[in-house]
């Protein structure tokens, strides 16, 4: 499934959040319109097919003053429905800046 078909049942509300996502968002202060923001206005870094999974990176503007880059799985596997997997703040010290590629292994900020 591409980016656009799963912002297409984001915008018509058809998504469901799943408990790890939901203990992110609770540990790190961000909330469900900013894993909305990310998907609708994010792309997609990696890609999951076994799964019917991608990862999605976009930025949410958790307040006036600041911005950060989010990180979503999406689940596709439902007909009807798109499943927020997880969503998390990507590591600075696993992510690369912007957070679109991983770091290789030993390589600093």
């Amino acid at each position: 499934m591409d980016i656009g078909a799963i912002r297409e049942r984001v915008r018509a509300g058809k998504y469901l959040i799943r408990s790890h996502a939901v203990y992110h968002a609770l540990k790190e202060g961000f909330g469900r319109n900013h894993m909305v923001q990310a998907v609708l206005t994010g792309v997609v870094i990696e890609e999951y097919p076994d799964s019917q999974r991608v990862l999605v990176c976009g930025s949410a503007a958790l307040s006036e003053e600041v911005t950060t880059y989010l990180h979503v799985v999406c689940e596709y596997a439902d007909t009807v429905y798109v499943e927020f997997v997880t969503a998390y703040i990507p590591d600075e010290l696993e992510w690369e800046s912007p957070p679109l590629r991983r770091r290789r292994r030993g390589s600093r900020k």
